[in-house]
């Protein structure tokens, strides 16, 4: 038995993507994250963190999205996740990068602006958006230059961290951001956006009142 417990926000729909692209059969246990159900004892027992996304396979469990994305790759022996030592570091590199750097400003400009409100934690402090504004225009040009010459991050051929960086980058639709000055980065979000593992994964969501 594989449940995947998750949110509608990007650390949760990570896996997901991942868990749709590899054609993995899981059943997906919504955790309402504003109504506080990661800290029921349900959850407590399963996970330490109380947060979600957790991945259950039978009586063991997995959190961190990273993680859970790598361990889905691996058992699947799927190219996702590349087995040649740096074919594998460049898909590492590319998740550290969206963790530590774009996603990390682009999650805590969603935070601030969508969450707070919807979850009524109160007005978005606007020091913290304006410096969050300022990192995502610098490292979309990174991500933007990067894509050049190549349609996915590490190449050719999509990886788990195409699917892990698109769950950050989608947050630029309810934040009303624009790729127009990043043509490279637009078509890549264009290209992850048309498949249908990203359909199948935004359906699972929308029940559950999802903005896709």
């Amino acid at each position: 038995m594989v449940r995947l417990y998750g949110y509608w926000t990007q650390n949760s729909m990570k896996p997901i993507y991942v868990a749709e692209e590899l054609g993995i059969d899981y059943e997906f246990q919504f955790v309402d994250l504003v109504k506080g159900e990661n800290r029921t004892d349900e959850i407590r027992a399963l996970t330490p963190t109380g947060k979600v996304p957790l991945l259950q396979i039978d009586d063991k469990t997995l959190f961190e999205s990273g993680a859970i994305c790598r361990y889905l790759a691996n058992t699947a022996h799927s190219p996702l996740y590349p087995e040649p030592p740096l074919e594998r570091a460049w898909v590492d590199q590319w998740l550290d990068y969206f963790t530590c750097h774009l996603g990390r400003w682009l999650s805590l400009l969603y935070f601030e602006t969508i969450i707070k409100k919807m979850a009524g934690m109160g007005d978005p402090d606007e020091k913290s958006c304006q410096e969050a504004q300022r990192y995502i225009g610098e490292q979309m040009t990174v991500v933007d230059s990067c894509l050049t010459n190549h349609p996915y991050l590490t190449g050719d051929q999509p990886s788990i961290a195409d699917l892990f960086a698109f769950a950050y980058v989608e947050q630029i639709e309810p934040l009303k951001l624009s790729l127009a000055d990043y043509p490279h980065l637009e078509r890549w979000y264009r290209r992850l956006e048309s498949r249908p593992s990203v359909k199948q994964a935004r359906d699972k969501v929308v029940p559950f009142g999802a903005p896709y």
